[in-house]
C-alpha cells in the first residue's frame, strides 16, 4: 500500500509535466509568429495588411486661368466628363462570367460531375442576380445623368456594335493574311491549318478591354458623384418568389463603370473678328466701307498649349522628365511644398504630392506660358480615404491651379493681329512699296510691340504668321516639299517679336547719339561735316542714303547746313552717326548697346528668346573685343554685326522717353509691385535731342524721313490720327537671303526664295501736347523701306489704341471743345 502511494504521486507529475510540455509546445508557433509580427519583417507585412484597409482615390482638380490685363479669360478648363461602362458589361459577358463563377465556386462537390448542361443549369440559377445589378446600374445612370433610359439602351447598343464591327473586321484581315502568307510558303491549308487560322484571327481586339463612352460631357459635380458610386460595393442578392436570398458575394454597386477625365483647355480668343476703317489707310487701298477680318490663334504663340501626355526623362539626351522637373520645382520652393504636399494616409507612404503626376493623359503645359507656368498653373487633385473595415470616409478637397494675369490687352491684340493680315493689304507688296526683289501681293511676314512707357508692361505683342494650334497645316493645301518650302521662307513657329534676330538699321541711331553724349565724344549742338561718304577717298562705301540715290548730293546741301543731332535724325543722316559710331570706337559701341539691353534676354518666360549680339552671334564679341573698325563704323547706323528684336528695339525707345531710366518688360502681371528702375545716366541734353530729332523725322514735312511716302503720283502722310504726338524713326536693315537647293548637291543650281531689306518704323506716342506713353515697334521681313512699308502699319496701330481707349485722340479734343 505503501509503496501504491508513491507510484501514484510520481506518475501524475510526468503527466503534469508531459502536458505542459505539450502546452508550451503549442506556444511555440504562436510565440514565433509573435516574434515574427514584432521585427521588421512582421512590421511590413501588417502595414501591407493596413494598407489593404484602406482605398485612396485622387479627386480632380482644374488648371488655372490666364487672364489679360483687363480679367478677360485667355485659356481655361472646361471640365468635363464622360460616362464610361466596360464592354464585358455591355455586352452581357460580365454577368454571364461572375454567375458561372458563383456557381462553381458554391458548388465545387458536385461540380467536376457534372456536364456542360448541368454547368449552364447551375450558372443560369444565379444569372439574375448580376442582370439585376447591372440594371440596376443602368438606372443610377439614367437618374444621375439625367438621360432617359431609351437614350442609354441605343447608346449601348451602338457601342456593342462598333466593337463587334471592329472585331469582325479585324478577324477577316487576320484570316486572309494568315491564309496568304501559307499560300507564298507553299503549305497546303488543311483542317488543323483552319483552325489555327481561325484561333489566332478570333483574338479579341484591344477595344473589348476598354470602357466605351455611354453619356459624354456631363458637368464635374455629375462626374465626381458618379466617381464616388464606382466604388461602392454592395453584397450581392437572388431575387424569387418567395423572397431574396443573400448571396455569399459582394460586388461593386456600378460594374464596370469608369469616369473619364475629358477636361478640355479652350482659348475663348482662339478666333476673333475685328472691323477695321479702312478710311485711314494708304489711298490705293483706302475706302470708305470698314471691313471686318477673321484672326485666328490672336496670342497663340503667346500662350502656348498643353499636351495629354507625360514626358520621361531621356538619360541619352539628358532631357528632364516632367516628374523629375517637378520634384526639382519643389526643392526650390518652399511655399511650393507648403501647399503641395500632405501626409500620406497610409503607413509608409511619407509626404504625398498632390500635384504629381499620374498617368500618360494627364495634362501638361507643352510650350508658351502654359508651359513656363506649369507648376503655378497646374491644380492640386483632392484626396477621398475610406477605411474597407470601418467605412469611414475623409476628404480633402481639390485646390484649383493659380489663375496668372497678364499684361497684355488682348483686344489691343487681336487689332494689331488684324492689321498685319494680308487680307487688309499692309503686309502684301503693294506698288507704293517700290520693292524690286519681290513680285506685287506677295505675302510679307511682320512682328509688332506695343509698350507701356511708365511701366515697361507689354499691350500687344504680335508675330505673323502663325502655325495652327493642331499642327493641322491642310488649310493653306500645302504638303511635302511645298509645305517645307513654306516653313522655311516663313518659320511660323518662330515668335519675331522676341525670338528672331534683326539688325536694327537706321533705328538705332537715338540709341548711338546718347551713348555718345554720355561717353563725352559728342557735344550736343555740335555739327558734323557733311560729305556725301565717310572715308575721303571712298566715294563707294560708309555713304549717306541721298548721296547713294542723288550723286553728288550731301545732307548739307539738303539742309543748307551741317547738320547738328536732331538735323542728323530728322534727315537720318549715314555719315554724321558713321562719325559718332568711330568716336565711340569697339568697346564704346559695344557698351552703348549694351546700355540699351542688346545681349540680354527679357526672361518672358515663353521661350525662344534672342538676346542680340553685337559681333559673332554666339554672343562672344558683346564687349566689342572682335570689331574691326569698319565694324564699328557700321554699328554707328545700325549695320554690321548687331542683333536684336521688336522688343529691344520697343524697349530702348521707352527707355529714352523715360530720360535714360531702363525698365525690363514683362509680360506677367506685377500686380501693384513698382517696376525696377535702373538710372543709364544718359545726359538730359541728349534725351531732349533725341527726342526733338526722333519728333522732327516723323512729323516735318520737308526733311523729315518718316513723314510721308510717294503713292501714285501724290505723297501720303504716315501719320493721321489727329489729336496724338509721334516720335518715331525709320529704319531699313540687311537681311539674309534665303534660298534652297532643289538637288540637294550644292552649291549650284540654288533658288533664291527671299532676298531685300528688312523694314523698320518705332515710334513713340502719346497725347498731343503731352509725353510719350507708348513705344510701338515694327518690323516687315524684307518689306524693303521702313516708312513706306513699316509706318503705314505703325499708324494703323495707333488708330488702335485710339479705339481701345489708350489715346484720347479725336475724344480729347471733343471733351475739351
Amino acid at each position: 500500500m505503501g509503496r501504491m502511494r508513491r507510484y501514484i504521486p510520481s506518475m501524475f507529475h510526468r503527466r503534469l509535466v508531459l502536458l505542459g510540455v505539450v502546452v508550451l509546445l503549442g506556444f511555440v508557433p504562436l510565440s514565433a509568429r509573435l516574434l515574427w509580427l514584432t521585427g521588421p519583417k512582421g512590421h511590413a507585412a501588417r502595414s501591407e495588411a493596413e494598407k489593404r484597409l484602406i482605398r485612396q482615390t485622387w479627386l480632380p482638380t482644374v488648371r488655372g486661368r490666364i487672364l489679360d490685363r483687363k480679367g478677360r479669360v485667355l485659356a481655361q478648363d472646361r471640365p468635363s466628363y464622360d460616362i464610361a461602362v466596360s464592354y464585358e458589361v455591355l455586352s452581357g459577358e460580365w454577368a454571364r462570367k461572375k454567375a458561372r463563377w458563383f456557381a462553381y465556386t458554391s458548388n465545387r462537390d458536385v461540380w467536376g460531375t457534372l456536364d456542360e448542361a448541368g454547368k449552364q443549369e447551375l450558372t443560369e440559377r444565379y444569372l439574375p442576380a448580376y442582370e439585376a445589378r447591372v440594371a440596376r446600374m443602368w438606372e443610377l445612370i439614367a437618374q444621375g445623368t439625367g438621360t432617359p433610359a431609351e437614350e442609354l439602351r441605343e447608346a449601348r447598343e451602338r457601342a456593342v456594335r462598333r466593337v463587334e464591327a471592329i472585331q469582325a473586321d479585324y478577324t477577316a484581315r487576320a484570316i486572309r493574311r494568315e491564309r496568304e502568307r501559307l499560300i507564298e510558303r507553299g503549305i497546303v491549308i488543311g483542317p488543323d491549318e483552319e483552325a489555327r487560322i481561325t484561333k489566332i484571327a478570333s483574338a479579341p481586339v484591344r477595344e473589348k478591354t476598354l470602357a466605351h463612352a455611354i453619356v459624354r460631357g456631363v458637368s464635374d459635380d455629375v462626374g465626381f458623384r458618379f466617381m464616388r458610386l464606382a466604388e461602392r460595393e454592395q453584397a450581392m442578392f437572388l431575387t424569387s418568389e418567395v423572397g431574396d436570398a443573400a448571396l455569399d458575394e459582394v460586388q461593386p454597386l456600378m460594374p464596370g463603370l469608369e469616369v473619364i477625365d475629358t477636361t478640355a483647355r479652350v482659348y475663348p480668343f482662339q478666333t476673333v473678328r475685328v472691323e477695321i476703317d479702312r478710311s485711314t489707310l494708304p489711298r490705293p487701298i483706302r475706302a470708305d466701307e470698314s471691313v471686318q477680318i477673321e484672326v485666328t490663334d490672336v496670342a497663340g504663340l503667346i500662350l502656348g498649349s498643353v499636351r495629354g501626355k507625360v514626358y520621361g526623362s531621356d538619360p541619352d539626351s539628358g532631357a528632364i522628365g516632367d516628374a523629375e522637373r517637378r520634384r526639382q520645382a519643389l526643392e526650390r520652393d518652399a511655399a511650393m511644398r507648403d501647399r503641395a504636399l500632405i501626409p500620406g494616409v497610409r503607413p509608409g507612404d511619407g509626404m504625398i504630392d498632390t500635384g504629381q503626376y499620374l498617368a500618360s493623359g494627364d495634362r501638361v503645359g507643352h510650350t508658351g506660358l502654359e508651359a513656363a507656368l506649369e507648376h503655378e498653373l497646374r491644380g492640386l487633385r483632392g484626396v477621398r480615404v475610406e477605411n474597407l473595415q470601418t467605412r469611414a470616409v475623409r476628404e480633402r478637397a481639390a485646390i484649383p491651379g493659380h489663375d496668372i494675369r497678364l499684361t497684355l490687352d488682348i483686344h489691343l491684340q487681336a487689332r494689331v493681329r488684324a492689321i498685319l493680315d494680308p487680307k487688309l493689304g499692309l503686309t502684301r507688296v503693294q506698288a507704293w512699296h517700290h520693292n524690286a526683289d519681290l513680285p506685287l501681293g506677295t505675302e510679307l511676314d511682320a512682328a509688332a510691340v506695343v509698350l507701356d512707357v511708365a511701366s515697361g508692361e507689354i499691350l500687344a505683342m504680335v508675330s505673323t504668321p502663325t502655325p495652327p494650334r493642331d499642327g493641322d497645316w491642310s488649310e493653306l493645301g500645302l504638303t511635302g516639299e511645298e509645305l517645307d518650302l513654306y516653313l522655311k521662307v516663313h518659320a511660323p513657329y518662330v515668335n519675331r517679336a522676341i525670338g528672331k534676330p534683326y539688325p536694327p538699321g537706321s533705328i538705332a541711331k537715338a540709341l548711338i547719339l546718347c551713348g555718345a553724349v554720355k561717353r563725352g565724344v559728342y557735344t550736343p549742338g555740335e555739327r558734323i561735316v557733311a560729305t556725301g561718304h565717310y572715308l575721303p577717298n571712298r566715294p563707294d562705301v560708309f555713304r549717306s542714303w541721298i548721296f547713294k540715290q542723288h550723286p553728288p548730293m550731301t545732307h548739307a546741301d539738303q539742309l543748307g547746313r551741317d547738320p547738328d543731332a536732331v538735323d542728323a535724325l530728322m534727315v537720318s543722316s549715314n555719315v554724321f552717326f558713321f562719325t559718332l559710331g568711330d568716336r565711340l570706337g569697339p568697346e564704346g559701341v559695344a557698351a552703348t548697346y549694351r546700355m540699351f539691353g542688346v545681349g540680354e534676354g527679357f526672361g518672358l518666360g515663353l521661350g525662344g528668346e534672342w538676346a542680340g549680339t553685337i559681333g559673332p552671334l554666339d554672343g562672344s564679341g558683346n564687349d566689342g573685343s572682335t570689331l574691326s573698325r569698319d565694324e564699328t563704323i557700321l554699328l554707328g547706323i545700325g549695320q554690321g554685326p548687331i542683333t536684336w528684336t521688336p522688343l529691344h528695339a520697343a524697349a530702348a525707345y521707352a527707355t529714352i522717353a523715360r530720360g535714360g531710366m531702363r525698365i525690363t518688360p514683362t509680360l506677367i502681371s506685377r500686380e501693384g509691385t513698382a517696376p525696377e528702375v535702373v538710372n543709364l545716366g544718359i545726359p538730359a541734353r541728349a534725351v531732349r535731342d533725341t527726342l526733338e530729332g526722333l519728333r522732327k523725322a516723323a512729323n516735318d514735312p520737308s526733311f523729315g524721313t518718316g513723314y510721308d511716302f510717294v503713292v501714285d503720283t501724290g505723297r501720303d502722310k504716315v501719320f493721321n490720327a489727329p489729336g496724338v504726338t509721334v516720335w518715331g524713326k525709320t529704319g531699313t536693315a540687311d537681311a539674309p537671303w534665303i534660298q534652297h537647293d532643289p538637288d540637294g548637291d550644292g552649291p549650284e543650281p540654288v533658288n533664291t526664295l527671299r532676298k531685300g531689306d528688312h523694314s523698320w518704323y518705332v515710334v513713340l506716342v502719346g497725347d498731343e501736347g503731352g509725353s510719350p506713353r507708348y513705344a510701338i515697334s515694327v518690323v516687315v521681313d524684307y518689306g524693303g523701306s521702313g516708312g513706306r512699308v513699316s509706318g503705314p502699319i505703325v499708324n494703323q496701330i495707333i488708330h488702335a489704341l485710339i479705339q481701345e481707349g489708350y489715346l484720347a485722340g479725336d475724344d480729347r479734343r471733343a471733351g475739351a471743345s
